[in-house]
């Protein structure tokens, strides 16, 4: 009876769906301005606007093959489409906050360390920043947690290398597995001049920790040759303000 109930509501117009998807991404916009932010409710309240808008198109194919339905689907898939660019622009350009929190410098620093915070990304371009001798940039990439990376290196026979990140203050070693496998790429440079290897398209996350919580790591760069009779090495280390996922 209730299956019943709420297919033939569905069903009932061929822009119902549409718009019922397009209420319910606002509403989940306003959820998200409203609510304490977190990454449950930044990516739950995100998901279901477009998985309504999702469900509303296939609808529309359905109702394509039905008896003098085909051009109401039509409309309805071309509705739908509409419909998910405005979700789009709305919580990709619009966001209704920012789910990165200010950092006011007080994460424990016992030692008096230097920290960098990781650079920014707008719109595919990365921060410039000048580099003059073998180093790691870390950028904020995609939500909180995940991280790109470009690394700086000279005088580097053929490898591949890979990040291992370190909570600074307990020395524990963070998503060892996950961080490696991610974060792993070839190099091979083997002139003087610094040659820039980067994480592409890919990043890597970081588990421990919660969207907000700041705290200092120290990120290191390993080489593993490609020949296997000479061991691993550290290239680079530098400290990072991080936050977890």
């Amino acid at each position: 009876m209730i299956k019943e109930v709420v297919f033939r509501a569905l069903n009932w117009r061929w822009y119902f769906t549409s718009l019922i998807s397009l209420f319910i991404g606002v509403f989940c916009w306003l959820l998200i301005l409203i609510l304490p932010i977190s990454s449950f409710t930044w990516n739950f309240f995100t998901a279901i606007p477009f998985l309504v808008v999702v469900v509303s198109f296939l609808l529309g194919i359905s109702r394509m093959f039905k008896k003098d339905e085909f051009k109401n689907g039509l409309w309805q898939c071309f509705l739908s489409i509409i419909i998910l660019s405005i979700l789009g622009i709305l919580f990709g350009l619009y966001p209704p906050k920012s789910p990165y929190k200010p950092y006011n410098n007080d994460i424990k620093n016992p030692k008096n360390a230097k920290f960098s915070m990781p650079l920014k990304i707008f719109s595919d371009e990365k921060e410039l920043v000048e580099v003059t001798q073998p180093d790691i940039l870390i950028y904020d990439y995609l939500q909180p947690g995940t991280y790109k990376y470009d690394v700086f290196l000279n005088k580097t026979e053929k490898g591949k290398v890979y990040l291992k990140v370190y909570d600074f203050n307990t020395n524990r070693i963070l998503s060892e597995k996950e961080i490696k496998k991610e974060s792993m790429r070839v190099v091979f440079n083997p002139n003087d001049e610094l040659k820039e290897f980067s994480s592409g398209n890919d990043g890597f996350t970081v588990k421990e920790g919660d969207w907000g919580d700041y705290y200092g790591s120290r990120i290191e760069v390993w080489f593993k040759p490609d020949n296997s009779n000479e061991s691993e090495r550290k290239l680079v280390e530098k400290n990072y303000i991080i936050q977890g996922n």
